[in-house]
């Protein structure tokens, strides 16, 4: 068992404050675009000129604006009101944020962007926090009867479709499906959640996470599990009192490691009906003692310039396939015999490429304009 990463996976923050009312407005007419346009629109709000994407839609609870800050920034969401005693903002600080900065360097960095966005925060709250670890767990499998909670907790399991490309090879299964996640207890309370993150990370398309870990993203091999222990407000204000960063400083730890007492994961093959007095397994026993050891020192190893850089690669990638696979079909069309398509097919993709740039009505500079404006945090050097 060995650990690969931990550190808080989400933290969300309510803001109370607000814009002034120019910047409302600006913000309305950048949704209106967005809702037009049927994708993000860019724009460079306050003080401090932030750029951010801000969507079509807004966010449940009454906020009409929503933003996105890039994958090393934070998703933020506002409502249409300039009275700064309102709780008018929310803040998600990305994983990636964290992963590359850590803690404390991510939250500095939201409250300086608020106030480069010129957000006049009157008072803020913590209404979510996740820790999460990540383990290389050789052999482990999640088991379902492995878990002991109160009878009251709900338990949520997640079976995924089998994979193995050799269906020969045996396999733990139910049906034809695999174990990939346990979660326990409901949100705004408090979860933990077992689950499979390098599957996760493989099909959300977050390959910074191989990066972080050092792994291989193509080694179906490797073995990753994430335990996570997630807090929502009602678990962090009513049963912990946390309400400030301050708060999660001297409380979270403890908060924490008290989820790991009140559900625990079994070893399997005990034979003592009181599981009170069972072993728990290696993977909570090795989560127990990274939280013990503190939430907040240990250090991810990946730089923001190198998640930066694997988000333009994977964009570089996903076109890429775009414009193979649009080619192959253009050959049929074309009519082209397999024997043709070499010589034939690319000489017609760059006459219509050049077409394109050279067109006089420049269509094809405005696509540029906006694919700069899509891809504005992953190839723009200075977001």
């Amino acid at each position: 068992m060995k650990l690969l990463y931990a550190g808080f996976d989400t933290i969300d923050v309510a803001l109370q404050g607000a814009f002034p009312p120019e910047t409302i407005e600006l913000l309305k007419e950048a949704r209106y675009q967005a809702a037009e346009r049927q994708e993000a629109v860019l724009v460079r709000i306050g003080p401090g000129r932030v750029a951010m994407h801000v969507e079509a839609s807004g966010l449940r609870g009454g906020y009409a604006i929503r933003a996105d800050t890039g994958p090393l920034g934070e998703v933020l969401a506002f409502k249409a009101n300039t009275d700064p005693q309102e709780w008018n903002g929310f803040a998600s600080i990305r994983a990636s944020t964290l992963a590359a900065y850590g803690y404390h360097a991510a939250r500095g960095q939201l409250f300086a962007r608020l106030a480069d966005l010129g957000f006049r925060v009157i008072g803020y709250s913590v209404n979510r926090i996740d820790y999460a670890a990540d383990f290389l767990a050789p052999g482990f499998e999640l088991r379902l009867d492995g878990f002991t909670a109160h009878p009251r907790a709900k338990v949520r399991p997640h079976w995924s479709a089998e994979s193995h490309s050799d269906r020969n090879q045996p396999s733990a299964v139910l049906s034809g499906r695999r174990l990939e996640s346990v979660t326990i207890g409901k949100m705004p309370g408090r979860q933990i959640i077992v689950y499979d993150k390098r599957r996760e990370a493989l099909d959300k398309r977050k390959f910074f996470w191989f990066k972080l870990w050092g792994i291989d993203p193509h080694d179906s091999a490797t073995n990753v599990h994430r335990i996570e222990v997630r807090a929502g407000r009602k678990e962090l204000k009513d049963r912990w009192g946390i309400r400030t960063f301050a708060d999660v400083e001297t409380c979270a730890g403890d908060m924490v490691r008290h989820a790991l007492n009140e559900i625990r994961y079994l070893a399997p093959m005990q034979n003592d009906s009181n599981v009170t007095r069972q072993q728990i397994d290696p993977l909570w026993q090795a989560m127990i003692e990274q939280v013990e050891r503190g939430l907040f020192d240990f250090r991810a190893g990946i730089l923001p310039s190198q998640i930066k850089e694997l988000e333009r690669e994977q964009a570089i990638e996903t076109y890429t396939n775009l414009l193979v696979g649009i080619a192959a079909p253009l050959a049929v069309a074309l009519d082209l015999a397999n024997d043709q398509i070499e010589t034939r097919l690319p000489p017609r993709m760059v006459k219509l490429l050049l077409a394109a740039i050279t067109d006089r009505n420049g269509r094809f500079q405005k696509r540029i304009d906006r694919a700069r404006e899509r891809l504005h945090f992953v190839c723009d050097p200075s977001p």
